[in-house]
């Protein structure tokens, strides 16, 4: 029989199990900590105290130079004067941090001429805190560059909505001059039958044409955050029967059925009514194009737990299925001007606008949909009950705390 390994019955000694536990601690500074400068002072304070330092020094590696981040000194230096005084006569000991070929910076002892010289096990100690300081000098280039490409991309995206809103006032313009010439030739007498049609068809370009670029301005102020949800009281159940309601008076002799499955017990969430609705609305118009004579649109309503096990909340689920031509990359779709390739498919953003908005609401927008049998959209809401009025931010916190989890 093998004998039976206990790691804690194995006396692993003092000094060894203080190094592990003081390991651990700037491990949970990293993890924990907005800014390493808090974790490096720790790890500076510990190397001084560890080697009898007068004081110890991190720099950090900037291109070819270095520049000072971090000071631990002797508290009986009670001055910078008296410090600098006592670090004249001291000898350095300088420990590069990192690879030779990815330097993130030196850790730098002033030690007195009189210290004892520092044993085997210190040495372990502070080779243990230079690794975790090489490893925290890091994390920092690493935020600080995540930093400025969020900046950098947040400016792209400002420039780009301003770009966007010029050039979409200024189309509009020359469009609404468009139309009312048209609206003119349609009070013109004596219009033959093919005349009448043109004028049509003039109007019903014009409009698609406005109606695509007020969705680009739309996409463009989610995605630059000018979109707050205002979160109330919604029953989903009376929104959702008021609005297929709406489609089948206006679509009622097109050649297909509406079908809702809506139980009676579904919960009243807090949630912004009119996102909803427009991402509903975009879901029905969708599943209203794509559905042939003779098919069906499907919507129905559940409650579901969050689709990975660490997501702690439970959603109110609305399904919209149609009878389609089926998508086969179901991730593109959310694309901005990707279309089904359909004879009479019209190029637009609604999908990409509503994927956008069901995660400013704290859920999310998901497709199930295979070639030739139909797609499914589903809207994700968070089952958060009306009388914790939450605000946008407690939503997107919980939910991003449930995906990292």
């Amino acid at each position: 029989m093998q004998p039976v390994f206990h790691p804690e019955a194995v006396d692993v000694g003092d000094a060894l199990r203080a190094r592990v536990n003081e390991l651990r601690t700037v491990t949970r500074g990293l993890a924990e900590e907005t800014s390493v400068v808090p974790v490096l002072r720790s790890i500076a304070e510990g190397v001084r105290i560890a080697t009898e330092s007068i004081a110890v020094h991190i720099e950090k590696q900037v291109g070819s130079q270095s520049e000072l981040i971090v000071v631990a000194g002797n508290s009986e230096s009670n001055s910078a004067e008296t410090l600098n005084h006592r670090l004249e006569g001291a000898s350095r000991i300088v420990i590069a941090l990192g690879r030779r070929n990815e330097r993130q910076g030196t850790l730098i002892l002033f030690r007195s001429d009189r210290a004892a010289p520092v044993d085997a096990e210190t040495l372990d100690r502070v080779s243990d805190l230079a690794m975790m300081a090489s490893l925290a000098l890091k994390q920092g280039a690493l935020g600080a560059a995540i930093d400025q490409t969020r900046e950098e991309a947040l400016r792209i995206v400002e420039d780009k909505y301003r770009l966007i809103s010029g050039i979409s006032d200024e189309l509009k313009d020359r469009l609404g001059a468009a139309m009312e010439y048209v609206a003119l030739l349609d009070l013109q007498g004596d219009l033959t039958a093919q005349q009448q049609d043109y004028i049509l068809r003039s109007r019903q370009s014009i409009e698609g044409v406005i109606r695509i670029i007020n969705d680009l301005v739309q996409l463009s102020r989610v995605d630059t955050g000018r979109v707050s949800p205002r979160p109330e009281p919604v029953n989903v159940a009376s929104l959702v029967r008021g609005m297929v309601r709406d489609y089948q008076l206006a679509l009622g002799t097109i050649g297909f059925e509406f079908e809702t499955s809506l139980p009676g017990d579904l919960p009243i969430i807090s949630t912004d009514i009119d996102l909803v609705r427009q991402v509903l609305d975009n879901l029905l118009s969708n599943a209203v194009r794509y559905t042939p004579i003779g098919g069906h649109v499907r919507v129905a309503a559940d409650v579901r737990p969050g689709r990975r096990k660490a997501d702690p909340l439970r959603y109110l689920c609305l399904s919209v299925a149609d009878t389609g031509p089926g998508i086969g990359d179901s991730e593109l779709i959310f694309e901005e001007v990707y279309r089904v390739e359909r004879r009479g498919a019209r190029p637009g953003f609604r999908l990409a606008i509503s994927r956008r908005i069901a995660r400013l609401l704290g859920g999310e927008l998901t497709l199930e949909s295979e070639p030739g049998r139909g797609s499914t959209f589903t809207l994700w809401l968070p089952d958060v009950p009306p009388d914790s009025h939450p605000t946008y931010t407690d939503l997107k916190q919980q939910t991003d705390a449930a995906l990292l989890g």
